[in-house]
């Protein structure tokens, strides 16, 4: 039978964060005359990030406004503009940065494209996150991309609702905890849980135990998991 497979895009199609967290060692340097304890500074900018979120949502836009405000909050001075110039130099940097496909994901998802659907479900900015996916080359393999502002269980049952998903034959596959998984289980769908060593902070969460959930080290192991799955469909298996 068909599966309809849908894949996260940040750290699971392509490399992100490593992006960001790059952004943040420049902002680091930066702001280093000002507060030379990097941890500190940092465990400021987290913050800065979740009040930033409820009123920007995601994505870099956003990011640079926490980056800016984090600074603001560290300098009280008024002539910072060439601070704020370095700052936007940071952010258009993180704009433009490479979007290159992960190892094996390109030729694995030729091979899943013959006799599944393809999806992409994403949250974030929709002008950025559907250029990465242009830039990326691989929209060719996908049936649809869909954006949402956050990726809940309200959105996972939308999601179904509006695709026309059954349950029984969908697997949400990605990378992060929080967004891909566990609101994937709880909706009722599969979910295939493929960890990335730079996964956000914001994005991590316990994984508990769940009769439709699956293990993969890497996206090349998707088509004999499927299968397998096939063959014996009793939930946490791994390759």
């Amino acid at each position: 039978m068909q599966k309809i497979l849908i894949f996260d895009a940040d750290d699971t199609l392509w490399d992100n964060n490593r992006y960001f967290e790059r952004a943040i060692e420049e902002f680091l340097d930066l702001v280093a005359f000002l507060a030379p304890d990097r941890r500190a500074v940092r465990s400021l900018l987290s913050e800065v990030e979740k009040e930033c979120i409820p009123v920007g949502g995601y994505g870099t836009k956003n990011f640079i406004r926490a980056l800016r405000e984090t600074f603001r909050r560290l300098y009280h001075s008024s002539d910072g503009h060439g601070y704020l110039a370095a700052i936007e130099e940071i952010g258009t940097r993180l704009l433009h940065h490479p979007i290159q496909p992960r190892p094996a994901v390109a030729s694995t998802l030729q091979i899943l494209q013959f006799g599944h659907r393809l999806l992409v479900f994403t949250k974030g900015d929709p002008a950025e996150q559907t250029g990465k996916l242009e830039r990326s080359g691989l929209k060719p393999y996908f049936e649809r991309m869909e954006i949402v502002p956050e990726k809940d269980v309200e959105a996972y049952r939308e999601l179904i609702r509006r695709c026309s998903l059954d349950p029984e034959q969908t697997y949400m596959i990605g990378n992060s905890p929080r967004s891909d998984i566990v609101p994937a289980l709880e909706a009722g769908l599969w979910a295939v849980f493929i960890p990335h060593p730079n996964t956000w902070e914001l994005e991590q969460q316990e994984v508990p135990p769940h009769s439709r959930l699956l293990h993969a080290q890497s996206i090349r192991a998707l088509p004999p998991l499927l299968s397998f799955v096939n063959a014996s469909p009793s939930g946490e298996e791994r390759l």
